[in-house]
């Protein structure tokens, strides 16, 4: 991998930080990730970076999880930022990638899916805040998750060979 492709893929974990910062702080993913995530998945392609079955299957791919993310949205099974954010991190997969990404997130979803059931049945329900959204309105930063598989997916290609 050349430094282009490198440089575009430490941004990605950047962005990737960012998003769980946010989600995990207000339970909402600013539309500035997973734009800049598309963002700099170019000059990662044009450098170099790994592109199974092509550039098509990539977006095909993330517009398959797209359209699905779309449908947990109607019904309110996940955010708007979720479905973004998850579509434009398979971008980057493609599909040869989308099944450890989605196993790693569905395992980090469900661990801290846990968590957050100990913490409400810790903290009271009346507290204002992020107590009160996660245990009174039951929100998960599910963001967070996705940042993890992202990140998982990403630190072999950064790793030194």
């Amino acid at each position: 991998m050349n430094w282009g492709a490198t440089g575009a893929a430490l941004a990605f974990c950047g962005v990737l930080a960012d998003a769980a910062r946010c989600d995990l702080a207000a339970f909402r993913i600013p539309n500035r990730d997973p734009l800049l995530l598309v963002l700099a998945v170019v000059p990662y392609w044009l450098d170099g970076g790994s592109v199974v079955g092509g550039v098509w299957a990539h977006v095909g791919a993330a517009l398959l999880v797209l359209v699905a993310g779309a449908l947990l949205m109607s019904l309110n099974v996940w955010g708007g930022g979720d479905a973004k954010l998850l579509a434009a991190v398979t971008l980057w997969t493609g599909f040869a990638g989308l099944p450890r990404l989605l196993l790693v997130m569905a395992v980090a979803g469900g661990a801290i899916a846990a968590a957050l059931l100990v913490l409400r049945r810790l903290l009271p329900a009346d507290r204002g805040g992020w107590p009160r959204r996660v245990v009174a309105e039951g929100y998960v930063p599910y963001g967070v998750a996705i940042a993890l598989a992202g990140l998982d997916w990403a630190v072999p290609i950064l790793a030194p060979r």
